[in-house]
């Protein structure tokens, strides 16, 4: 959208001067203006409301928003009133005010009808172009967020001692959990469409921290001893820590960064308040969090590492389930439960080979 910012630009502009021709038009009427004066005005106005239609063109070829097409049709309308005006004028004879004063005394009767359509013109008009900026800030901010995730998601795999499959699963395991928890009636504030799919698309990053943790801890081909599960640990901060930068440096208060921020730093807590690394108890754990955690661990007990089998679908159900209301949020346990038969076809689907 950048490159049609200078036409919008110009667009304002001419609207703009149309708006204070069109007032200065009725202005000069009401005080007899001549017949050449007047038809070389009209033509003035004409031009420049032909020259604002132009100059939209190269945005509506490149921009598909019902702001653009509504901008469009006021810049007709006003092209029409353009050419409405002096025809009217043509034909209807009205009886002229000398003494046009504007803070004393008015008296140029159905004039207001087109002084009002004018200021209402110029007022839509001008609204539909800020609103096509501020969609452009949006734009260009959303393009930056979209680079940054992806260089994130880039480092998040790359340092990641699990499979690709597994980011695709857990999130996958995500967007269910979420969708099945409104459907029951909770969060639905927390949960609308937007939300589902900023949790979506966070999710992969809910083991960035991993890019600080030793490769001799990471890559160990074995069970990790005390010392190094201190270490492992540590990459719920870490996460917390490269987001928090990324965040900032986005201003990103409620998107992708922020829920994926919330998702590093919290998803090893557990709703008794005995996980890491803030020890945070039931509803002190962000939402994002919380999900991600069953997400997470239901991936980790169905599939297979260098030091264990993985697990049945129903073991791993099993586990889940008795972990509710200790380890899980017992609302969470209960939209697992109910959405089981979705995480084993996912798993499935996506299975490590």
């Amino acid at each position: 959208m950048q490159h049609v910012i200078l036409p919008l630009r110009v667009v304002a502009g001419l609207s703009a001067l149309v708006f204070v021709l069109d007032f200065s038009y009725e202005i000069l009427i009401s005080n007899s203006l001549q017949v050449r004066q007047k038809w070389a005005l009209s033509t003035v106005i004409f031009i420049l409301s032909v020259w604002a239609n132009l100059e939209l063109r190269p945005a509506l070829k490149s921009i598909h928003s019902a702001i653009i097409l509504r901008l469009q049709y006021l810049l007709l309308l006003q092209l029409g009133v353009a050419i409405l005006r002096p025809v009217i004028g043509l034909f209807i004879d009205v009886k002229i005010s000398q003494n046009w004063v504007l803070l004393y005394g008015i008296d140029i009767g159905w004039r207001w009808v087109f002084l009002i359509v004018y200021s209402i013109l110029f007022i839509a008009i001008m609204d539909s172009i800020i609103n096509l900026f501020a969609l452009n800030e949006k734009n260009k901010a959303q393009a930056l967020e979209d680079q940054m995730l992806a260089s994130l998601n880039s480092l998040a795999m790359a340092r990641d001692n699990e499979t690709g499959n597994h980011i695709i699963r857990t999130q996958n395991y995500v967007k269910k959990l979420a969708l099945r928890l409104r459907e029951m009636g909770h969060y639905k504030d927390e949960l609308s469409d937007e939300m589902i799919e900023i949790l979506f698309k966070a999710a992969p990053l809910h083991d960035i921290g991993k890019v600080g943790i030793p490769d001799h801890i990471l890559h160990k081909q074995g069970r990790l001893n005390d010392e190094e599960w201190q270490v492992m640990k540590t990459h719920a901060s870490i996460g917390e820590a490269v987001l928090s930068s990324a965040e900032s440096e986005l201003q990103d208060n409620e998107g992708v960064i922020r829920k994926a921020f919330k998702i590093a730093g919290g998803h090893h807590e557990k709703w008794d308040g005995t996980g890491y690394p803030r020890c945070l108890k039931g509803e002190e754990i962000p939402l994002p969090a919380r999900i991600m955690a069953l997400a997470d661990v239901y991936d980790a007990l169905v599939s297979e590492r260098v030091y264990k089998a993985g697990w049945s679908h129903q073991d791993a159900v099993n586990e889940i389930a008795s972990k509710r209301g200790s380890h899980f949020d017992p609302l969470l346990v209960d939209a697992f439960l109910f959405e089981q038969a979705n995480f084993q076809e996912i798993a499935n689907q996506y299975r490590d080979h």
